[in-house]
């Protein structure tokens, strides 16, 4: 699916302050994401746990960023 700006922008409101926001917007407009729905009980540490470290070189081998992120931001 594709996210349109408004969409992108409501969804990372609490990130607009930052200077990186309008490129997170960019980027995530960009291209198609995907989305998905996770439940289960610690379904949020759980997650970030398979995501790995926001900085790739601090993700541990078998995560998604440490597997397959090699430098942070665009």
């Amino acid at each position: 699916m594709n996210v349109d700006r408004s969409f992108a922008q409501k969804h990372y409101a609490d990130l607009s302050a930052k200077p990186f926001f309008p490129g997170l917007v960019e980027y995530v407009i960009s291209g198609p994401v995907v989305a998905m729905v996770w439940e289960g009980k610690n379904v949020v540490v759980t997650g970030r746990k398979i995501i790995g470290a926001t900085n790739p070189s601090d993700s541990s081998p078998g995560t998604i960023r440490g597997d397959y992120a090699i430098v942070m931001g665009r």
